[in-house]
């Protein structure tokens, strides 16, 4: 490879701080949108009496130069709208250029109104990265969300995500405007299988990490937003891989009322947890499939349909496990052995229906019902019995067994049983509209919901050390913990918003401004919530290629199910929203070096949060106190830079430093001293449990200089460690720092596609590609397993991640 490939990010920073470099030419720049500021692809825009002139892009952004003189006539026209003309009077008004098309009322398909006026909070992915992106995954979507900006993880396995402080349940999920859910049983990361969205049937794809507009639920963190596609012809994939397979197919009618869309996915994850130090019989296995239909009634009505149905076994029989751990001076080892299993089953279903009244270009109205469906059930009954030795003696040396005989320092069994199932079902109905009234775009919805949930947990650990049961005591046997629950809720929520977004010029620039309210009424803890939210971007006519943006409002998080129970099992029907005021100040910036174009964005955050319902995590699962008794705060900044480091494929660079802290106001613990005098000591503010300080990601991409059919794809992920703490201990007591997150993963690409169309052109891309997980072979952690030894001292065993692998994946579309 060339050696001028790689741009160091250091010249490329700087970069953003020269000015625009001026040609002779005029450069002609631009977006252009309908009526309800959706994004055009693929319009054409010319100057008039000139052959000058360009095509939009996917996101309605176009960009060329002329040598026309100034003043002169831009026309801009689509397929399904009117063709437009605006004149362009000098060269400051060339370079931020807005173009509305109005819709064509005579075309059948021609008003498919979707989205906002603008992406205000919204970065967008190409989803077709996903299947570039080497992930041990294998292939979720997840996977090029963990390396946008402000988003951490430490956990290969799973597919969730942190979000400048907030945990995996702050995250808002959307598909075609239908919120999905994430199992509440989910242990670990072996366990999650698919998540929802299958890349396969994604049309576009936009991520918001934070300060996002009032249309948009109620979580605290960031918004996901999934549009799946409406096909216009016949066609298809297939993906297949040692972690898994998936396959999909599209296609209409020939009079192109009806689309078709469905996508089948299987994964495993065998192959990887055979790198995990607990060695035995790793039987996961996981299915979904998905179908997006639409009818177009008439020119005027359309019907949407979109079903999924996933099941998720996983199936687990430990045989033993071998850990080293510890410091240089002090190295030890843990050895179990185990008897017994673990049988997970997760069954998902969703169906929902849409029915679409456009009367005009400037309305839309929807009417959505959607039911969702999960029963999931976790059950195993596994006994360890482990030995905790000194690899090395006091003096460094290591013991011989044969003289010395094997130190061990502890001895004892563990069992662990569960029982535990869930049914939950939700049900609602929603009405939308939009309406675009002079300058201004209105927006808003009402929706009914109805939660079911029926829960049945009986779990619990016994623990013996060296004869002793712990926690020890002379008249009964007790347990490490014991969690019980048997409920059944039922409640209902409505749910609404108003917005409206429009444009404020100036002689200086244009301001778009996103203004509006959100309610939420819960019966089951009579709570009325009220959001005001606003954002907006600042577009200067000085420096045409940079934007300011501000946005502020709060935000509430109403409890759902998981979030009701105390850690003794009760729920607490006083339980209340979490509160989240935010504000979000940041730039964007387009540049040009190495006569490439490059983005430069940077965000600066506060949240200030009470109410907040402390909790506390173990891999992934997440247990909550189900009280509101902590205040505390989220604080950070974020820089992302994006481009062609090497030309014609984009990649880009993540940097999140970050802070978050809590005040349990209730919290407190005694200390006496020599003299027998008791001191009471509150902790105050301590770190959250996503207190995840440094966060660094990469995605690159490079060819071979001679023949770009070659590629590698490069993923990058350096976090800092997180906030733990011993078992079943109080809060403040969780202010240990795991190890730092480490991962590289790599893949070797071969484009395939010309060999396949040697005769024919049916096959759209095809690749090969050779991948390698973790690629230093890193230990990372995720976990920890508690012992203790002869001394009843506690020692905190690391449980370490997927190691080396490779993977070999093959793609094809047609």
């Amino acid at each position: 490879m060339k050696k001028n490939h790689f741009i160091p990010l250091v010249i490329v920073i700087l970069y953003t701080l020269l000015p625009t470099i001026t040609h002779a030419q005029t450069q002609i720049r631009g977006s252009i949108t309908d009526t309800l500021s959706n994004a055009i692809a693929f319009a054409n825009i010319i100057i008039l009496d000139s052959k000058n002139g360009g095509v939009s892009d996917a996101n309605g952004h176009f960009s060329f130069s002329t040598t026309n003189n100034l003043p002169f006539q831009l026309q801009a026209s689509s397929i399904g709208f009117h063709t437009s003309t605006i004149e362009v009077k000098d060269s400051v008004e060339a370079q931020n250029i807005r173009i509305t098309l109005r819709v064509k009322q005579e075309n059948l398909n021609a008003v498919n109104i979707e989205g906002q006026i603008a992406d205000q909070s919204f970065s967008k992915i190409d989803p077709k990265l996903a299947n570039r992106l080497p992930d041990a995954g294998g292939g979720n979507i997840e996977g090029l969300i963990k390396s946008q900006m402000g988003v951490s993880s430490n956990n290969e396995l799973s597919s969730q995500y942190r979000v400048r402080g907030g945990n995996y349940d702050e995250n808002l999920i959307y598909v075609n405007d239908i919120e999905i859910y994430r199992p509440f049983l989910i242990r670990s990361g072996q366990q999650e299988g698919l998540s929802f969205v299958n890349p396969n049937l994604i049309s576009s794809l936009k991520f918001s990490p934070g300060g996002f507009e009032a249309q948009y639920g109620d979580k605290m963190a960031s918004v996901l937003d999934v549009r799946y596609k409406k096909p216009q012809s016949l066609s298809g994939s297939m993906n297949a891989s040692l972690l898994g397979a998936s396959g999909h197919i599209e296609g209409t009618s020939k009079d192109q009322r009806f689309t078709a869309i469905t996508g089948i996915r299987y994964k495993t994850n065998q192959y990887l947890l055979g790198t995990l130090d607990v060695s035995g019989d790793y039987n996961p296995s996981f299915f979904d499939v998905q179908t997006f239909l639409t009818y177009q009634l008439s020119d005027r009505w359309q019907l949407e349909a979109l079903g999924y149905y996933s099941q998720n076994n996983y199936e687990f029989e430990p045989v033993d496990r071998e850990t080293s751990f510890g410091t240089i001076n002090e190295a030890k080892k843990l050895k179990i052995y185990f008897e017994g299993q673990e049988k997970d089953v997760f069954q998902t279903g969703l169906g929902a229906v849409a029915l679409k009244f456009n009367p005009n270009g400037d309305n839309q109205y929807k009417i959505t019902t959607m039911g969702y469906r999960t029963y999931e059930e976790v059950t195993y009954d596994i006994l360890g019995q482990y030995w905790l030795q000194n690899i090395e003696n006091q003096d460094g040396s290591t013991p011989n067994p044969q003289e010395d005989g094997i130190q061990n320092i502890g001895v004892g069994t563990n069992l662990e049983h569960a029982r535990n199932d869930l049914l939950g079902i939700i049900q609602n109905i929603a009405l939308q509209g939009k309406q675009n009234i002079g300058k201004h775009l209105f927006s808003w919805e009402v929706k009914y919901q109805h939660e079911y949930f029926k829960d049945y947990i009986n779990e619990w650990e016994m623990r013996d050390s060296a004869d002793y049961s712990l926690p020890h005591s002379d008249k009964e046997v007790k347990l490490v913990y014991s969690y019980k629950a048997d409920h059944e809720t039922s409640s209902n929520r409505v749910t609404s918003y108003v917005q409206d977004a429009f444009k404020l010029y100036t002689n200086d620039g244009f301001l778009l401004v996103n203004a509006g309210i959100r309610t939420n009424y819960w019966d089951f803890s009579n709570e009325f919530l009220i959001s005001p939210r606003i954002n907006l971007l600042y577009y200067p006519n000085s420096t045409v290629n940079t934007r300011y943006r501000l946005a502020g409002g709060i935000y509430y998080q109403s409890p759902l199910y998981r979030e009701m129970r105390r850690p003794d099992g009760t729920i607490n029907e006083q339980i209340k929203a979490q509160k989240s005021v935010q504000i979000v100040g940041g730039f964007d910036r387009i540049f040009e070096a190495m006569q490439r174009e490059f983005k430069f964005t940077t965000e600066a955050y506060y949240k200030h949060l009470t109410n907040l319902n402390p909790y506390q995590v173990d891999n992934v699962r997440i247990r909550y106190s189900g009280t509101n008794n902590a205040k505390g705060y989220a604080t950070g900044i974020d820089f992302k830079l994006h481009g062609e480091f090497v030309p014609g494929v984009e990649s880009w660079a993540n940097l999140s430093l970050m802070k978050t802290e809590e005040d349990i106001l209730d919290d407190y613990y005694t200390e006496t001293d020599i003299d027998g005098n008791e001191t009471i000591i509150y902790p105050g503010y301590i770190p959250r449990p996503s207190d995840q300080r440094f966060s660094f990601s990469l995605f690159f991409q490079d060819y071979l200089p001679n023949n770009p059919d070659f590629r590698v794809n490069l993923n990058l992920l350096y976090t800092s460690g997180l906030p733990f703490g011993p078992p079943q201990s109080p809060r403040y007591m969780a202010v240990n720092r795991m190890p730092a997150y480490r991962r590289v993963d790599i893949g070797f690409s071969k484009d395939l596609t010309k060999w396949f169309n040697k005769n024919n052109n049916i096959v759209k891309d095809c690749w090969v590609s050779l991948e390698v997980f973790n690629l230093f072979d890193i230990s990372n952690t995720i976990s920890y397993y508690w012992v203790s030894d002869i001394y009843n001292r506690q020692y905190a065993v690391p449980n370490y991640l997927t190691s080396r692998r490779l993977n070999l994946k093959f793609s094809i579309m047609f």
